[in-house]
This record gives C-alpha cells, sequence and structure tokens, in this order.
C-alpha cells in the first residue's frame, strides 16, 4: 500500500474545563464522537489597486478559522459534553484541542454556538454541536 492517509479512527476532542486563569489547561475528553469537520473559513481579500495599475490586486487579509462541528451521541453524564453545554448557555470562549491519532494536535478557542438534539425510533439521541473559531489555531504536543 502506497498511501500515507491518516485514518480519523483514534482522534480526541478535548475541552479545558479548568478554572478561569489556571496556569495550565484541565483537557476534559468530550467522548462519543462519531465525525468532525472545521477549520473551514478563509482570509479576506484587501483591493490594493490603484491609479497605476494595470488590472486588479490584492493582498490576503487576516485569517478567518471558521467554524468547527462535531456529530456525537449525546450523553449528558459524561463531562466533555456537559462543559460544551455549559460553555454554550454563558456564551463564553473556551479553549479546545483536537488529537489526531498520529499524536499530533491543534488548539484554538472558540464558543459553542448550537448543541442542537435529534432522536428517533429505533435509534439514540444525537447532535451536531458546532463552534465559532475565534483566533488562530495553533498545532500543539499531543500530550500539552
Amino acid at each position: 500500500m502506497t498511501s500515507t492517509a491518516i485514518s480519523a479512527q483514534g482522534s480526541k476532542f478535548f475541552i479545558d474545563t479548568a478554572v478561569k486563569g489556571a496556569a495550565q489547561p484541565t483537557w476534559t475528553q468530550v467522548k462519543n464522537v462519531k465525525s468532525y469537520s472545521g477549520f473551514d473559513g478563509s482570509a479576506t481579500e484587501i483591493d490594493i489597486t490603484d491609479l497605476d495599475s494595470e488590472a486588479k490586486e490584492k493582498r490576503l487579509g487576516l485569517m478567518d478559522n471558521g467554524s468547527f462541528s462535531m456529530d456525537v451521541n449525546v450523553n449528558m453524564a459524561d463531562p466533555g459534553q456537559a462543559a460544551l453545554k455549559v460553555a454554550q448557555k454563558a456564551s463564553s470562549l473556551e479553549s479546545f484541542k483536537l488529537q489526531y491519532p498520529d499524536g499530533t494536535a491543534d488548539a484554538f478557542s472558540a464558543s459553542v454556538k448550537s448543541f442542537p438534539i435529534a432522536g428517533s425510533t429505533d435509534g439514540v439521541i444525537t447532535s451536531t454541536i458546532a463552534l465559532t473559531v475565534s483566533g488562530a489555531v495553533k498545532p500543539v504536543a499531543a500530550g500539552a
């Protein structure tokens, strides 16, 4: 096999549940995550065209890291999911970490925009939790 693709199986998502202002984060895993997607933003385009330009000239502005979402099987007894719900109700900016199976990780700040629930016959309660990313997404050591 020649593929260098990384399996998503084994990815872990964490929320920092340390008291605000704590020197070190307390990473609490959000359990029952089935899938995730995100960091879907883009940089703004700044028009720098002037009267000497022969065509439109542009420069990229600040990066907007967009949003992040995850599909979960809901269990409010899970400390990670409960912390997400508390953050949603508080409209607070929280710290998060997405750890990949290869040992790398990304850390970012975000607010919990929505935490809807859905249920059906012969099914479990699920949610697609939406986060709004604020600031940079930074690579960190998985154990950090």
